[in-house]
């Protein structure tokens, strides 16, 4: 957030968790005043996160929650970034490691991710989630991959490295990418990515409702 915050000319910009780390968003919420935007750095929808900031911008109409940063064509070419970075070859067989999944929009992100993965590495990418939830299970995923009897490369869908990548590679894959993140360094594109969706200031669908179906 550092990099973020050093490109941000016309927003203050402020660190909030919604999970077990400090400070909390909503603390963070009702220690400032005046109009605040809130950028969640998911990749998917993600429902818990959704009802925390949606029930903090529903008590305060000064309070807009973006959409999230994923899946976007940037994180794409991230993505395959850290493909050629692993070595992959055209003849491998990709997958998409995503995940956890909670609803079925956010089954649907993960699988456009995939979509754009592969439309930018210019092959099929297949697509598994991990830590349970709903989607195809990586294991899976990975099983099926195998049977087109080529290496098996899994690209993490994923900013920073997840506790599970260590156990990946016990799932069959031949090559498991690191996160789009390099450790300790941040990418351009993705502040730029963030500040658009900042500038965007269009609000997240409300939990339970369909875009697709527009209900």
């Amino acid at each position: 957030m550092h990099a973020v915050r050093r490109e941000s000319r016309d927003v203050d910009v402020v660190d909030a968790f919604v999970d077990l780390q400090q400070p909390d968003i909503a603390d963070v919420v009702q220690q400032t005043q005046g109009r605040r935007i809130v950028v969640p750095l998911t990749l998917w929808h993600d429902d818990a996160t959704a009802r925390e900031v949606h029930g903090l911008a529903s008590g305060d109409a000064d309070v807009t929650v973006t959409a999230p940063i994923g899946p976007d064509w940037v994180l794409a070419e991230l993505g395959v970034r850290r493909l050629i970075e692993a070595g992959a070859r055209p003849t491998d067989t990709i997958v998409l490691a995503g995940g956890p999944a909670d609803s079925e929009r956010a089954v649907r992100d993960i699988g456009k991710a995939a979509r754009l993965l592969s439309a930018v590495w210019g092959g099929r990418v297949h697509v598994g989630t991990t830590y349970g939830g709903l989607g195809s299970p990586l294991a899976e995923a990975i099983d099926i991959a195998r049977a087109y009897q080529r290496r098996v490369v899994v690209s993490m869908y994923a900013l920073t490295a997840p506790a599970t990548v260590r156990g990946i590679g016990d799932l069959g894959a031949d090559v498991v990418t690191g996160p789009l993140l390099a450790p300790g360094a941040t990418d351009p594109t993705v502040v730029s990515l963030i500040l658009a969706r900042a500038a965007a200031r269009g609000s997240w669908v409300p939990v339970g409702r369909d875009p697709a179906r527009g209900a």
